[in-house]
């Protein structure tokens, strides 16, 4: 009895002093393992992804007035235009990674992406026949929610009369665009900016085209 009444107090206390231990152990094991693995598991959530993606088929119209930096002879105004943006059926989008799925549903034309490339053919015809055709990239960004900045760039083909004083001559050009667009709809964005088309001192032509434009995208 004597033993008995003994042993079990000191089991009692070498059990207590096992279980404060593995408490103190198992929470410096997690303190360590949180403070080793804080900066991977920020990372993981911040975690940017570039993939290519297919996407429906993208048209942009544009109504537009322009002036002529030759002879100054138009200004905004004066005359008017139209233009066309088809984009190709793949892009390049960047994002958070877990942003990205393999589900069919489409948000817009951007699909909220941060940042997208997108290569893209260019049409341009001017009131006085003049009129460039050609390809490029344009790229988007995202700025607040659903609104999106956007720069063009691309090289151009000029065919124009004699006797237009739209500022477009014959030859090869370079294109550049700058836009505000705002999905409005699952099928439609509307968009607004501003169109140069020069030599920019590369090529040969004479050109130095600006516009204003406006108009709307659909997305089949």
């Amino acid at each position: 009895m004597d033993i008995s009444f003994t042993f079990n107090p000191i089991l009692f206390s070498i059990l207590k002093s096992f279980k404060l231990i593995l408490i103190k152990t198992i929470l410096t094991i997690l303190t360590f393992f949180i403070f080793a693995f804080s900066e991977d598991i920020v990372a993981q959530n911040n975690k940017g992804k570039m993939q290519m993606e297919i996407n429906r088929l993208n048209i942009a119209l544009y109504g537009s007035t322009y002036r002529d930096r030759i002879t100054f002879e138009n200004n905004f105004g004066d005359g008017f235009g139209f233009s066309s943006i088809i984009y190709f059926p793949f892009r390049w989008s960047i994002d958070y990674a877990n942003n990205f799925n393999d589900s069919t549903a489409n948000k817009g034309e951007f699909n909220n992406r941060l940042f997208l490339i997108r290569p893209v053919a260019l049409f341009n015809l001017s009131d006085q026949g003049s009129a460039t055709t050609g390809a490029g990239f344009q790229f988007s960004f995202l700025i607040i929610e659903q609104w999106y900045i956007e720069f063009l760039i691309g090289t151009v083909w000029a065919e124009s009369k004699k006797i237009s004083t739209d500022g477009i001559n014959e030859g090869f050009n370079l294109s550049q665009g700058f836009y505000l667009t705002k999905p409005i709809h699952q099928h439609f964005s509307l968009s607004a900016g501003f169109n140069h088309i020069s030599s920019a001192h590369i090529f040969n032509s004479k050109t130095n085209h600006d516009q204003i434009i406006l108009g709307i995208k659909y997305i089949f």
